[in-house]
């Protein structure tokens, strides 16, 4: 169902070690400081964790730019996603696909009708320019046509599988077919730290206007905190209320709520951690271009991780054969919405992406040019 499972990997395959490629988690590790936090907190854990987390909410308003009243935390943003639909109760659901799996699974699990809009592999790649008026009149009316009857739709940019993002211009206008049609809209950016800062934008500046908007934001990913989990939602005061109603109101331990606040804290995180990821994704990018892999189309990625399009065997074949050399890739297949057999590949660092094309090029062979 997801990737990360070392426990499961180990039984499998029965080795220890692993080259994890199949979560899309920070690969250099939390901030520093992080560690530290996490040891001055563990007398705390004789105590029950604020059920309000204020000071961890306190840090978030400060570094989103959101009044704390619009900020609810959870243990992940999956939580956070069962929390949504529990309360809301939609009656039917749209989701563009392929897709996160608990989407579906959120929606089934309170005996929604599910709707799903094909976007394929490109994911919101696949989307039209709106360059001109008709354009952007005939995406509206598409839009409003999807969701006329839903009550909530979940959208993901970063996009997970495809790495795509979905464009300001084209959200704004989902934004509105969405409220004209009275369907709420929940926005994950739980990738959006990934995002270089020249293409980078969060709906949750629309917050003050939209109040049929959510948006769901992560630690887990980028501060590489999945052990702990940490998710946040975002949404007009009186939604955030009554969300709180349907929530565990101690599921943000202590040791999650002291982690979150020293991470946010460190303003050269982020920085550190695109720069080196983006040497990994050029090198990544360069070698598997180099290598002229015949049978493998390596998708564009605008995040920490990509797509492979596998044109010769079975997804989990060549899961197994890289599994049995001690590299874990996601299995893609039981993403409804992906055509053919694909992997998604978390980007690391340089040496973990040279033991992935090594090991490709070992099941491949590779035309390699200088």
């Amino acid at each position: 169902m997801h990737g990360g499972n070392l426990r499961q990997a180990q039984e499998i395959y029965g080795r220890e070690d692993f080259i994890d490629l199949s979560a899309n988690i920070n690969p250099f590790g939390p901030p520093p400081s992080v560690w530290s936090a996490l040891t001055r907190a563990l007398p705390e854990i004789v105590h029950y964790p604020d059920p309000e987390s204020k000071e961890l909410r306190t840090m978030f308003a400060r570094r989103l730019d959101v009044p704390m009243e619009q900020i609810l935390v959870g243990n992940g943003a999956g939580e956070l996603i069962y929390t949504v639909v529990n309360a809301l109760k939609p009656r039917r659901v749209a989701i563009p696909v392929p897709a996160f799996s608990e989407y579906e699974r959120a929606a089934c699990a309170v005996q929604a009708e599910v709707i799903t809009i094909p976007l394929g592999e490109k994911g919101w790649r696949s989307l039209p320019s709106l360059a001109s008026p008709p354009e952007r009149n005939a995406f509206a009316a598409a839009w409003r046509n999807h969701l006329t009857g839903c009550n909530l739709l979940f959208l993901c940019s970063p996009h997970n599988p495809t790495a795509s993002i979905l464009s300001y211009r084209h959200f704004l206008i989902i934004l509105e077919s969405a409220r004209t049609v009275g369907c709420k809209v929940i926005l994950d950016e739980s990738f959006l730290d990934f995002v270089s800062d020249d293409i980078c934008w969060s709906g949750r500046t629309e917050l003050k206007e939209n109040s049929h908007l959510i948006v769901l934001y992560s630690l887990t990913k980028f501060y590489s905190l999945p052990g702990l989990r940490l998710g946040v939602l975002m949404a007009q005061e009186n939604l955030v209320s009554l969300l709180k109603d349907y929530r565990d109101p101690w599921s943000v331990n202590v040791l999650a709520q002291k982690a979150g606040v020293s991470a946010l804290k460190d303003p050269e995180f982020r920085v550190n951690t695109l720069e080196k990821l983006a040497q990994a994704k050029e090198y990544l990018y360069t070698e598997f271009t180099r290598n002229r892999f015949r049978h493998l189309e390596l998708l564009p990625s605008s995040v920490n991780f990509a797509l492979i399009k596998i044109l010769d065997r079975p997804a989990s074949l060549l899961v197994q054969q890289l599994g049995k050399k001690g590299i874990l890739v996601r299995d893609c297949t039981n993403f409804n919405g992906l055509t053919g057999e694909f992997i998604r590949i978390a980007i690391k660092d340089i040496p973990k992406m040279k033991a992935l094309i090594e090991a490709l090029s070992l099941l491949y062979g590779s035309d390699k040019t200088e």
